[in-house]
């Protein structure tokens, strides 16, 4: 029975120490992004803010359009966006303090992520034909 528990004991304690190197690793992947906010549109009852911003990971990555929806009390996080991540440029605006609308353009590259829900606030997508002058 001894001899079958150390090699379990064993396994766990590996599992262990891969999970936390993992974390540390992703933590540390996580130090060396950055956010630059491109514009910041609050919620029209104030509560929450959209921030639309640029996300670049270093020399070797390039930069990505990103959408963070949080609470106005919160501080602005450095990861990566929680509702919505593209490599084109894309608008949003809000319809009412539960709904948020994105623009964003169907010739560019498909959106790598796109929430329909962030916290409580519903995410509507809208693809339009734009030109670049839409977003000066």
């Amino acid at each position: 029975m001894h001899k079958k528990v150390k090699p379990i004991l064993i396994t766990i304690i590996v599992f262990v120490f891969i999970f936390m190197g993992a974390k540390f690793i992703s933590k540390e992947l996580d130090n060396m992004c950055g956010n630059d906010i491109k514009q910041k549109i609050s919620s029209p009852n104030g509560e929450n803010v959209a921030y639309i911003f640029e996300r670049s990971c270093g020399a070797t990555t390039g930069f990505s359009s990103q959408l963070s929806i949080i609470d106005s009390d919160e501080n602005f996080p450095n990861k990566s966006g929680n509702a919505f991540r593209f490599d084109g440029k894309f608008s949003v605006e809000w319809l009412n303090e539960n709904t948020l609308r994105i623009i964003y353009d169907k010739s560019s590259e498909k959106p790598y992520k796109m929430e329909k829900k962030v916290n409580h606030i519903n995410v509507l997508y809208e693809i339009r034909k734009l030109n670049h002058t839409d977003f000066d």
